[in-house]
Parts: structure tokens; C-alpha cells; sequence
């Protein structure tokens, strides 16, 4: 995740920013402690050098605060005012987004806080009484924490709300990632969908049209009759073939137009062409049919395949035996005879491979094989019931 924070290197407006206010408050703090004395001046140019330092090094910064504490204990007095900066400072450490410098700035509070209570229990009044000297003890000492560990604990609340919209940046940006790669998954399996469907038509299509072809050739001269009513089952294929491929292409162009869901009469039809294409095919069908448009699709589409690999691959000779059953989901079993030199599809085929993702989508299975001379094709779709929104749920 990206940092909302960027790098720790200040820019050049920054800098220049607190070089003034460090000019600032040098030339202040100079006027205010002229007179107290030339240590607590010292105290108070070096306070300045670390105000000015605090974006560009935090190392400098520390070893000039440490060098104005040392001007004030080695002098004789203690530059009061001036020493404010030292919540500056230790803000600076305590907001700092690397942990050993923040616990280094709260290490360093505590020592400032204990040096300046035992500055006022040996020099800070020599000429009080036990009694006052302890109510000046605890006056550096509390003053000192107001200052060092306030103005540390300032700036860590300030690196932890940082923190916190570093969180929320970073939760909204997973969360726009998530979408955008569900958002192409769901593309991609769109895609993957309309290119079975398209593999459907034009394979059910153009064997259909082969094998009407083919029959109308030889029944043109003896049977006129059966020529002209294979013409016209070529030319039904054909436009129905048109007319899929053009909401295939439609819903390549708009996402949210969804598939026609096939009813009794689109299943009948199919059937009637294979009929009409010379396949002798006896169906049987037992259990009230399934409303969902899922299944039904799904349910469409399987049969329609399988029908049409047992139009190109089967002996038509031989009956093709279809069994439907909705009692348990959706069930099929589709038994054709193919030859005995039948060659093997290399790897299923792009056909039985789009069947078998197909029942996976619809949360069902599909299995498709040679036992001897029977080519066997079962399906079997689990029970989905149909929400609101017209998706199919298993």
C-alpha cells in the first residue's frame, strides 16, 4: 500500500519555514535572556539551531536540544522561556514514523524530567530551607514533564492519527482492488460463457446444416419432397443461428444485458432438427421442469451439445436415447451408438470441455466417455432456486 504520508524528506518550502521561525524565536529568546546572563543566551542560539534542524535531521536536532540542557546546568541560571521549544522538539520525536526514534524521544523525556527535578534539589535554591527546596524540586520536575513529555505524547497522538488514516487509505485502496480483479474475474468468465455459447450455435448449426445437406443431395432427384424439407430445416437453422449470434454479440457489447433464458418451445425445436436431420432419437422426460434460468440454460445447452457431438461422432442408424430427470435437480443421460473405428476427441474436445465448465458454473457435474460401443453423457445439475433478482442460486 502507498504511503498518504510520502517520504520523511522535508521540501524546501518546509525548511525555509522553520529556518524563519528559529530566526524568530533566536532573535526573541536573545532580547528576553540578554540580561539574565551569557549562558542562558548560549541555551536558547542552540534551541534555535534544533528548532531550525527539526525536519532536516532529527540527530542534529537532539544534539543541539542536549547541548542547550548542558549550557543551563553548566551556567548559573536557566533560560525559562527558551526551554518552550523543547515541546517542539520532542513533538518532532514523538510524531516521528520510525519506533527507535519515538521511543528514543520518550527515553529522553523521562532523563530531561529526572535531571531537571534533580537540578532543583541541588542548585536550582541554595538558599531555601529543606521544606522549599522540595516544592522547587517538584516545580522543575513537574514543569519539565509538562513540556518534554507533553509535547512527546502531542506528537504521538499526532503519528497515531497519521496512522489511522494511513488505515483507512490503505482499507478503501484493498478494497477498490478487490473489486477491480473480481470485476475482470467476472469479465473473464462472461467472456468464457459466450464463447461456449458461441461454440454451441455454430457447432449445433453447421452440423445440422451438414447433415440437412448432405440428405437433400441425395433426395433431390428421387424425393423432391424430402429435399425441399431439408432446405427449409437448413434455412430455419440458419436464421435461428443469426439470431443467437446477434445477442451473443450484444451482450459482448453491453455487460448488463443478460442471456434469454430457453423455454419447453426453443427445447422442442432443437429437437425437431435433430429429428429432421435423420437422428432417430427417442426422449423420455418424468419430474415437473425447473424454473430457475440457470438450470434452464445450463439444461438447454447440454442437451443441444450433446446432441450435436452424437449428430457428427454417432452411428444414426442406431437410436439416440435421451432421460431427463427433474425429480432431483436437473439429470440427464444422453446413450448413443458411435462406430467401432470412432476415433477419441484429442483432449474431450472444445465441446465436452464447455459442458463441463458449464455444469461446474451451475454447481453440478458432468461426466463423458466411451463404454464399448455406447458414447454416454450424464449430467446432473443440484436443485437452484430463483431469487429476486432473477440469478439462479444453488
Amino acid at each position: 500500500m502507498s504511503d498518504v504520508w510520502g517520504d520523511d524528506r522535508p521540501t524546501r518550502r518546509q525548511v525555509l519555514a522553520d529556518v524563519a521561525v528559529a530566526v524568530g524565536f533566536g532573535l526573541f529568546m536573545l532580547a528576553v535572556h540578554v540580561a539574565i546572563g551569557a549562558w542562558p543566551v548560549l541555551a536558547a542560539v542552540l534551541l534555535a539551531v534544533a528548532l531550525g534542524l527539526r525536519r532536516v535531521s532529527w540527530p542534529l536536532m537532539s544534539a543541539f536540544a542536549v547541548a542547550g540542557s548542558v549550557a543551563q546546568v553548566v551556567g548559573d541560571d536557566i533560560a525559562y522561556l527558551a526551554n518552550i521549544a523543547y515541546a517542539v522538539l520532542f513533538f518532532t520525536l514523538g510524531a516521528h514514523r520510525d519506533s527507535r526514534v519515538r521511543r528514543f524521544g520518550l527515553a529522553a523525556a523521562g532523563v530531561a524530567v529526572l535531571c531537571a527535578a534533580a537540578y532543583g534539589a541541588t542548585r536550582g535554591a541554595p538558599d531555601l530551607g529543606g521544606f522549599k527546596r522540595g516544592v522547587a524540586t517538584v516545580g522543575l520536575g513537574s514543569t519539565a514533564a509538562v513540556v518534554c513529555l507533553g509535547g512527546w505524547g502531542g506528537g504521538y497522538v499526532r503519528w497515531q492519527q497519521r496512522q489511522a488514516v494511513q488505515a483507512r487509505v490503505d482499507a478503501q485502496l484493498e478494497a477498490l482492488e478487490v473489486r477491480r480483479v473480481t470485476e475482470l474475474y467476472d469479465l473473464e468468465q462472461e467472456r468464457r460463457r459466450i464463447a461456449a455459447d458461441m461454440h454451441d450455435v455454430v457447432a449445433h448449426s453447421w452440423a445440422v446444416v451438414a447433415a440437412q445437406s448432405d440428405g437433400a443431395r441425395y433426395a433431390l432427384r428421387d424425393r423432391p419432397a424430402e429435399a425441399e424439407r431439408a432446405l427449409e430445416v437448413i434455412g430455419e437453422t440458419a436464421r435461428t443461428a443469426m439470431g443467437d449470434l446477434r445477442l451473443l454479440v450484444a451482450r459482448l457489447r453491453d455487460r448488463e444485458l443478460r442471456p434469454t433464458t430457453p423455454g419447453p418451445a426453443q427445447q422442442e425445436a432443437l429437437l425437431d432438427r435433430m429429428r429432421a436431420s435423420g437422428m432417430d432419437l427417442r426422449m423420455s422426460e418424468t419430474g415437473p421442469a425447473e424454473v430457475s434460468p440457470l438450470v434452464a440454460l445450463t439444461a438447454y445447452r447440454l442437451l443441444g451439445e450433446s446432441l450435436t457431438n452424437a449428430l457428427k461422432h454417432g452411428d444414426l442408424t442406431r437410436p439416440v436415447e435421451v432421460n431427463v430427470d427433474w425429480t432431483d435437480g436437473y439429470r440427464l443421460r444422453v446413450t448413443n451408438t458411435v462406430g467401432a473405428t470412432e476415433p477419441p476427441l484429442p483432449g474431450g474436445g472444445h465441446g465436452i470441455a464447455g459442458m463441463t465448465e458449464r455444469a461446474l458454473v451451475a454447481g453440478g457435474t458432468l461426466a463423458s466417455a466411451r463404454h464399448g460401443d455406447r458414447w454416454v453423457v450424464e449430467a446432473h445439475l443440484p436443485h437452484v432456486v430463483t431469487s429476486s433478482d432473477g440469478e439462479g442460486r444453488t
